[in-house]
Protein backbone atom coordinates (compact mmCIF):
# COMPACT_ATOMS: atom_id res chain seq x y z
CA UNK A 1 0.00 0.00 0.00
CA UNK A 2 1.14 3.57 -0.57
CA UNK A 3 0.62 6.36 1.84
CA UNK A 4 -0.12 9.48 0.18
CA UNK A 5 -0.95 12.96 2.12
CA UNK A 6 -4.32 14.20 1.33
CA UNK A 7 -5.24 17.76 1.57
CA UNK A 8 -9.11 18.96 2.98
CA UNK A 9 -9.48 19.48 -0.99
CA UNK A 10 -8.42 16.15 -1.70
CA UNK A 11 -10.73 14.36 0.84
CA UNK A 12 -13.48 16.31 -0.81
CA UNK A 13 -12.60 14.94 -3.86
CA UNK A 14 -13.10 11.82 -3.00
CA UNK A 15 -16.00 11.97 -1.16
CA UNK A 16 -17.31 13.35 -4.05
CA UNK A 17 -16.52 10.52 -5.91
CA UNK A 18 -18.38 8.10 -3.61
CA UNK A 19 -20.94 10.40 -3.60
CA UNK A 20 -21.34 10.22 -7.13
CA UNK A 21 -21.70 6.40 -7.06
CA UNK A 22 -24.72 6.33 -4.27
CA UNK A 23 -25.95 8.85 -6.77
CA UNK A 24 -26.40 6.37 -9.77
CA UNK A 25 -27.48 3.61 -7.38
CA UNK A 26 -29.95 5.95 -6.16
CA UNK A 27 -31.01 6.82 -9.50
CA UNK A 28 -30.93 3.41 -10.74
CA UNK A 29 -33.51 2.31 -7.51
CA UNK A 30 -35.37 5.38 -8.26
CA UNK A 31 -35.83 4.22 -11.91
CA UNK A 32 -36.95 0.59 -10.86
CA UNK A 33 -39.47 1.06 -8.64
CA UNK A 34 -40.73 4.07 -11.23
CA UNK A 35 -41.03 1.45 -14.30
CA UNK A 36 -41.96 -1.12 -11.98
CA UNK A 37 -38.75 -3.01 -12.50
CA UNK A 38 -38.73 -5.62 -9.83
CA UNK A 39 -35.51 -6.88 -9.59
CA UNK A 40 -32.34 -6.43 -11.03
CA UNK A 41 -29.46 -9.52 -10.97
CA UNK A 42 -26.48 -8.02 -10.09
CA UNK A 43 -22.84 -9.54 -8.73
CA UNK A 44 -22.11 -8.03 -5.60
CA UNK A 45 -19.84 -10.05 -3.68
CA UNK A 46 -16.63 -7.69 -4.63
CA UNK A 47 -18.64 -4.41 -4.42
CA UNK A 48 -20.38 -5.75 -1.13
CA UNK A 49 -16.54 -6.65 0.08
CA UNK A 50 -15.04 -3.19 -1.44
CA UNK A 51 -17.56 -1.14 0.41
CA UNK A 52 -16.37 -3.39 3.97
CA UNK A 53 -13.16 -2.24 3.29
CA UNK A 54 -13.98 1.06 2.02
CA UNK A 55 -15.65 1.79 5.73
CA UNK A 56 -12.77 0.28 7.50
CA UNK A 57 -10.31 2.24 6.05
CA UNK A 58 -12.66 5.54 6.54
CA UNK A 59 -12.79 4.66 10.00
CA UNK A 60 -9.15 3.97 10.81
CA UNK A 61 -8.27 7.61 8.49
CA UNK A 62 -10.98 9.10 10.80
CA UNK A 63 -9.25 7.53 13.95
CA UNK A 64 -6.16 9.15 12.83
CA UNK A 65 -7.69 12.56 12.12
CA UNK A 66 -8.60 12.61 15.40
CA UNK A 67 -5.20 12.11 16.67
CA UNK A 68 -3.17 14.72 14.57
CA UNK A 69 -6.33 16.93 15.26
CA UNK A 70 -5.34 16.61 18.94
CA UNK A 71 -1.65 16.65 18.79
CA UNK A 72 -2.15 20.07 16.65
CA UNK A 73 -4.11 21.12 19.48
CA UNK A 74 -2.06 20.32 21.84
CA UNK A 75 0.80 22.39 20.02
CA UNK A 76 -1.51 25.45 19.86
CA UNK A 77 -1.97 25.37 23.49
CA UNK A 78 1.73 24.66 24.74
CA UNK A 79 2.05 28.05 22.08
CA UNK A 80 -0.10 30.24 23.71
CA UNK A 81 1.20 29.49 27.59
CA UNK A 82 4.87 30.13 26.06
CA UNK A 83 3.96 33.03 24.73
Amino acid sequence: MTLKSYSPEMLDALALRLLDVAVILRHMSASGRDNQVADLTLHDKKALEWCDKLESWARRAEADMEIKIHANRAVRRAQLIDD
